[in-house]
């Protein structure tokens, strides 16, 4: 499934599509919010959770930027050749 064409799904299929194709690759917490990233075929939704009603608060899609780059930012890509080797 490309972006655009789930973005043309009403709400309650694009979160079907999440749940049932999305694997979680990421989650962190900005104070009480709960930020969960998940990749679908070739791009991603974060979801934002109230962490104490445990409700959505925001959904966004999205194939590269800013949003993905803060998870990405956590990780060192940096590889040491005398480790692979």
């Amino acid at each position: 499934m490309k972006l655009s064409e789930y973005k043309m799904l009403d709400e309650k299929k694009q979160y079907d599509v999440l749940w049932n194709e999305g694997v979680l690759i990421d989650a962190c917490f900005d104070g009480s919010v709960k930020k969960l990233l998940y990749a679908i075929s070739n791009f991603f939704v974060e979801l934002w959770f109230d962490a104490v009603s445990n409700k959505i608060l925001w959904k966004l899609s999205f194939k590269q930027g800013v949003l993905l780059e803060k998870y990405l930012n956590k990780y060192p890509l940096s590889i040491d050749i005398d480790d692979v080797f």
